[in-house]
């Protein structure tokens, strides 16, 4: 049984990319100056809601607005928990933040990286997460300032202390905690040499081929 979107938490919400991108287009109907990444530096905060900017980046008034989208979304790509029979995304190991290295602006940055490799579906194999990790980090970091043990990136700065950075350590962990997730919930897609030489099958983690990511046959 899926969940409707516009019931979910917002911080949850915005992991995955296609919700992001319903909320925007429906918030910039209204106000075309509406910006993402201030909406989400509120909700995350790491930045204050002003006087100037009335209710257009309260939650509440974006799910009321964006429903219908988020309804529609609902249809196509329906919200699933962990174990739900149905398609499962990268996206859904990302609820946690890691605990070492944080920031002011590590929760948004982990969002971003969330919501690059959103569509992915699971199961995956542990080489594929680290690599898609590497490609989206790579990505979101090419206009930062490497300075050593951390990065910083202007569009994260929102004042306050450590505002903009994102520290090495948080990536490292970071990585570390979705690979001990899609190892612990069974969405690791495990090679296993088939009877013909040079060739691989592709099964589950903990179920056989063919099956869903919590072990049941599709």
């Amino acid at each position: 049984m899926s969940f409707p979107r516009k019931k979910l938490d917002m911080g949850l919400l915005i992991l995955e990319e296609r919700s992001c991108e319903a909320i925007e287009a429906c918030a910039k109907k209204f106000h075309p100056d509406w910006d993402f990444n201030r909406f989400e530096a509120i909700q995350c905060n790491a930045a204050d809601a002003e006087p100037e900017d009335g209710n257009r980046y309260d939650a509440s008034y974006i799910f009321h607005i964006a429903g219908p989208a988020l309804d529609t979304l609902d249809k196509e790509i329906p919200f699933l928990f962990p174990l739900e029979r149905g398609k499962h995304y990268l996206w859904e190991l990302f609820t946690e933040l890691p605990k070492s290295g944080g920031s002011r602006s590590s929760r948004q940055f982990w969002n971003r990286l969330s919501r690059a490799m959103s569509g992915i579906e699971l199961p995956i194999t542990t080489d594929e997460l680290v690599e898609e990790f590497e490609k989206a980090s790579l990505a979101l970091l090419d206009r930062a300032v490497d300075l050593g043990d951390r990065f910083y990136l202007t569009d994260l700065d929102y004042g306050g202390w450590n505002g903009g950075f994102v520290t090495k350590d948080f990536l490292i962990e970071g990585l570390r905690m979705l690979a001990a997730k899609l190892d612990a919930t069974g969405d690791r897609k495990k090679e296993k040499a088939s009877d013909e030489p040079g060739k691989t099958d592709t099964i589950t983690e903990g179920g056989n081929k063919d099956e869903g990511v919590s072990g049941q046959e599709d």
